[in-house]
């Protein structure tokens, strides 16, 4: 299958602005972090993070890939000399292969989103079988960690839950986790009734490292021997020889629901999926999780390879903030005005005024003082900031009032005598 120039290169171009306007909705958005784990696009040779690889050869683990190839090797990747767009080639183009990257990742709560670049530069005609992405490993659930002596030495098993999915590794873990499958074999070169789209999705946990189970079985669109929901979601495409594609996934804790879109930057064709993991899964507490990315082959195969990964989480509020709208009345015998601002310093960006302040007349010793803390979202220590200073300001008015009688009954004093010479 010869890998086509002008695809790679026109791609890429088209990748990096997509990658600036999603770096420009970042710098937007406050509330999302996006993490980039990898980047190869345009001949840069970035890893951002600490990560390890697994490979799988016909059920077997090997050191032989991922590999990683760079500008100065690129053209045994690609097969021209013409070419040196680094890749990390995640399987090579061989049957019932598979390999994956993992790393680690503090989960604030909130939506997470794994996005990732891939390509493929040869293999069979029908490639197959796609990239992988696992989310929500527990890290307190794992007999291994993102650290050298695991690297190529992850526990793991492959197992095939799925009429279409090729080679998958599933590593092990005490708890459960998600896999999520782009397998573009599906409605292009395989069909079964029940199956409309191209993902496969799992809800896998492997607590030995080598019996894997997939959950829910049987599964829910295809019944039968089969678990996972597989073959779901709308839309197909055929990817060529240096297609340039596109995935993200994006995962909600507050609805409990997966979204995925897969898109070909050579031909803007695309499918997509949107899935509600009802109780199939449960929403994972904040902490630290491992991710990862992968791709496999089957029968059919070509060297599924990445340009690009990076994770974005959209932040939870914290638990220990909370919004408080309050209006306190406060009855002070007063005969002047006097009027306090205080300045609140609260621990987010913005500060919050309170003014206080006192209507008098001469002739009344009742006076009405009201204060009112407009609504926003402040921390526990904001809100003890906010009654220290009304205590301060209610003070200094009492002491203003103590000040002030002191001085009546002064003059008072001082004039009862002339009074009585006078008479």
């Amino acid at each position: 299958m010869p890998i086509h120039r002008s695809r790679i290169v026109g791609s890429v171009i088209l990748v990096v602005i997509l990658v600036i306007i999603g770096a420009s909705t970042k710098a937007q958005t406050s509330q999302a972090n996006t993490r980039v784990i990898l980047n190869l696009l345009n001949g840069q040779q970035y890893f951002g993070a600490p990560h390890i690889y697994q490979g799988d050869k016909n059920g077997a683990p090997t050191s032989q890939w991922p590999v990683y190839y760079g500008p100065s090797t690129a053209n045994l990747y690609w097969k021209s000399t013409t070419i040196n767009q680094p890749v990390l080639e995640i399987v090579p183009a061989r049957i019932w292969s598979a390999g994956a990257m993992f790393w680690q990742e503090h989960y604030s709560g909130g939506p997470v989103t794994i996005t990732m670049v891939g390509t493929f530069s040869g293999g069979s005609q029908s490639p197959a079988d796609g990239f992988v992405i696992y989310l929500f490993l527990p890290l307190s659930s794992l007999t291994w960690g993102i650290r050298p002596a695991y690297n190529y030495s992850i526990p793991y098993k492959v197992y095939h839950a799925s009429p279409i999915q090729g080679e998958v590794i599933f590593p092990q873990s005490f708890t459960p986790y998600i896999v999520v499958q782009w397998n573009p074999h599906w409605q292009t070169s395989a069909r079964q009734s029940g199956a409309t789209g191209q993902w496969n999705v799992f809800i896998a946990s492997n607590p030995s490292g080598n019996n894997p189970s997939v959950d829910p079985i049987p599964s829910p669109n295809l019944g039968g021997r089969y678990a996972g929901w597989d073959g779901i979601g709308t839309g197909a495409f055929l990817p060529k020889s240096g297609d340039v594609i596109i995935i993200t996934v994006t995962y909600d804790p507050g609805t409990n629901t997966l979204t995925g879109v897969a898109t070909d930057l050579n031909t803007m064709q695309s499918a997509k999926f949107s899935l509600s993991l009802g109780g199939y899964y449960t929403p994972p507490s904040s902490g630290d999780y491992v991710f990862g990315v992968g791709a496999g082959t089957g029968d059919a195969y070509v060297n599924w390879a990445l340009l690009y990964v990076a994770t974005t989480q959209q932040y939870a509020p914290s638990l220990t903030t909370f919004t408080v709208t309050k209006t306190a009345t406060v009855t002070i015998p007063v005969t002047t005005t006097v009027t306090a601002t205080v300045a609140v310093p609260v621990t987010r960006t913005s500060t919050v005024t309170a003014t206080t302040t006192v209507l008098t007349t001469v002739i009344s010793t009742t006076t009405v003082t009201t204060i009112t803390t407009t609504t926003t979202t402040i921390t526990a220590f904001g809100y003890i900031s906010v009654a220290f200073w009304i205590l301060v300001a209610v003070l200094a008015i009492l002491l203003a009032v103590v000040i002030m009688l002191w001085r009546r009954t002064s003059r008072r004093i001082a004039i009862e005598p002339m009074d009585t010479r006078i008479r």
